[in-house]
Parts: C-alpha cells; structure tokens; sequence
C-alpha cells in the first residue's frame, strides 16, 4: 500500500517513519530538495512540495504522492503564519490536485481547537465552535474535504503536542499575570498521535471524525508549575482567580476503542 505523508516536520517525519516500519510504500514531502534527499536514508521516499500546487509546478514528479492509496494532510499553517487565508488555499490546492489524481482516502490532521468554545466533556460527535482565526479555517477545511471526499475522509483532531524536544512550558515559563488557571489540560504526546495514525491507516472501515488527547487532566496551574519545577526553569504565575470560561475536557475514549489503542503516555505529569 502506497501512504503518502505530506507535511515530514515534527510530527509527519516520526510518522513516516514508523509506517515505513510497518511495511508501507512510503512518500514524504518537504518544502525543498536538500529535506526530501535526507528522507531517503529512512526508507522514505522524498518529494519536494511547495504549495499551492498549480498545473505549472511540476505535477507530473507529484504523480506518486496524488495518487496514493493513502494521503496524510499534515500541513501547518506555522505559529508565525499571518495570512490564514493563504494556508486555506494551500490545502484546498492540495486536496483537488488529490482528488483528481485518483487518490483513494484522506486523512486531515486537525485540532481541538475548533471545540475551544465549549464546556465540559467533549466527545467526537460534538458540534464544532471555533473561537479563532486559526480553529476557524481548521473548520471551513474541514467542511471543504468533507464536502468534496466525503466518506473517504477521516478528521484527525489532535489535542496539544508535546515530546521530548517540545513541550509547551518553556513558552510559559516565567511569565506572569497567566489567565485560566483553573482550566483543564488538553495534552497528547507525540509517540502517542505516531502510534495511533499507524492504526487508523491500518483501518478497513472509514471513520469520518477522531481526537485525541491524554485522558489525564490536571488544571494549567498544577501542570505548568510541575513541569517547569521538573525542567527547572522559572514558575509561570497564574492569576488567583479566573472564570474558566473554556474549561472543555477532550474525552478520546471512542477514538481509541475505535483504533483499539491503549495510550502509552497517559499521566503526562510525568516527565518520561
């Protein structure tokens, strides 16, 4: 079976390579020639991608990665990213190039974040309700694959990332006057989202929506004061009080039945 991952950066590389471990075909893509070569020492096979993707940009050497039995959209839009209309277009541009060139299944990396309006226990079956930019074009690409793929899609709905090389305290280290406290952690580790994408390429059956997320939730204060002690680095400071507006809770127990998948990091309390 040919898996084409699109996007070989923190999370879509360690993916290659696992389904490379796992006896898949598979491509890669990078934005540059000199990346995709470094994939080939992984038993990957590198395709330089720059998107968007128009009839003049070399279509032709895409032809394996378009036509895959399995396409991962794993495409960032980047922390620095400012014109979110553009990486909506670099996607769609992506997907009909896809879709035209034959391929049989999509998987869309998404985020939690399109549920950041709700409260409580979220399941997969929830309505979306985006309150940023950014979770709102996650949602309008959503809507676009779904509409244009349909059942041959699944949404991948990822939590916030951590691993051994990022770990989201280190932006907040030190930093004062911090708002939502109290409010849950909504955490999955990488080895984790690696794992689970390998059984959902695996699947015979389609399943249209997924999320993860570690099923332990301390507030943001007790997280991020113990894991900045552990890494030794300066506290964040919390305000005392705060209204836990957004206070929602990922519940991926469904996800993970579907995938028959057991998390291996589910206390991310500890520093592994």
């Amino acid at each position: 079976m040919n898996v084409a991952v699109c996007g070989c950066g923190w999370l879509g590389l360690p993916l290659a390579k696992a389904l490379y471990k796992h006896g898949y075909n598979v491509y890669g893509t990078k934005r540059n020639e000199i990346d995709t070569n470094a994939l080939t020492s992984f038993g990957i096979h590198g395709v330089p991608m720059q998107l968007p993707l128009t009839e003049d940009k070399q279509l032709s050497s895409l032809v394996p990665i378009l036509s895959s039995d399995v396409m991962v959209i794993n495409i960032s839009a980047g922390r620095q990213c400012i014109d979110k209309e553009q990486h909506y277009q670099n996607v769609l541009s992506l997907s009909n190039a896809a879709y035209q060139s034959g391929c049989q299944r999509i998987i869309f990396i998404s985020t939690t974040s399109v549920y950041d309006g709700r409260q409580g226990r979220v399941i997969e079956s929830d309505e979306v309700m985006p309150l940023t930019e950014s979770a709102l074009v996650h949602v309008n690409l959503e809507n676009h694959l779904r509409e244009q793929w349909g059942d041959k899609l699944t949404i991948l709905r990822l939590s916030g990332l951590i691993g051994d090389d990022r770990h989201p305290v280190k932006f907040l280290a030190g930093r004062k006057e911090l708002k939502g406290g109290s409010s849950p952690v909504n955490l999955i580790h990488l080895e984790d989202c690696v794992a689970a994408i390998v059984q959902l390429v695996a699947q015979k059956k389609i399943i249209p929506v997924l999320h993860l997320a570690s099923d332990f939730h301390p507030t943001r204060r007790q997280y991020y004061t113990q894991m900045a002690q552990q890494l030794s680095l300066p506290l964040p400071k919390f305000l005392p009080d705060d209204e836990n507006k957004n206070a929602k809770v990922i519940d991926a127990s469904e996800t993970l039945s579907v995938l028959d998948y057991a998390l291996q990091y589910r206390d991310l309390m500890l520093n592994d």
